[in-house]
């Protein structure tokens, strides 16, 4: 059995965090919407709209990593599985900044106050139709995300359990899985 190449710790550490944080976002998101008005709500979004900031930094900051200092590895497969990854991972960098501009333009769309401490100038804030429209988009875009993000994990699993390869090895921190298959 060969040894699994890995990516290197920082990649590995950049993807777990990102897809925690893609989950605390959305779980917050989905609680937010059944909240009542009021400050708990109005702290809820704050804290969605920080953690959003957060993501998107991280994404550049992962995206720069990817590009310069990150390990590349060699695709796993050449074929159409090869260009379904390629396309899946470039369609969540792409679905996930455009979830936070979209989340910043709804921000200073309405200039939502941020803990009660900062209130960026509002764009447009009696513009309520573009706001809604925005609200909309910001939601197909998450439900987006999470349709993609379910195909990809699905994949992964076909690769571990039925193809019974080193990818998922791959993006575990060493000991989360064997180091031989």
């Amino acid at each position: 059995m060969e040894s699994v190449q890995r990516y290197d710790a920082m990649t590995i550490i950049l993807h777990w965090f990102t897809a925690v944080l893609v989950l605390v976002l959305w779980v917050g998101a989905r609680a937010l919407h059944g909240m009542p008005p009021g400050a708990l709500r109005a702290d809820g979004r704050s804290l969605h709209i920080v953690l959003g900031l957060f993501l998107g930094a991280l994404g550049g900051g992962r995206f720069v990593w990817r590009l310069s200092f990150g390990r590349p590895l060699p695709p796993t497969d050449s074929g159409w599985m090869g260009t379904a990854a390629r396309l899946t991972h470039g369609g969540l960098y792409t679905l996930l900044a455009a979830m936070v501009l979209i989340g910043i333009l709804l921000a200073w769309m309405g200039g939502d106050s941020l803990f009660n401490q900062f209130t960026p100038a509002a764009l447009d804030a009696d513009n309520q139709a573009l706001a809604e429209q925005l609200r909309r988009v910001h939601s197909l875009i998450g439900w987006a995300i999470v349709a993609v993000v379910a195909a990809h994990s699905a994949a992964v699993l076909f690769h571990h359990y039925a193809l019974k390869d080193s990818v998922l090895a791959r993006m575990m921190p060493r000991g989360g899985l064997e180091d031989d298959q």
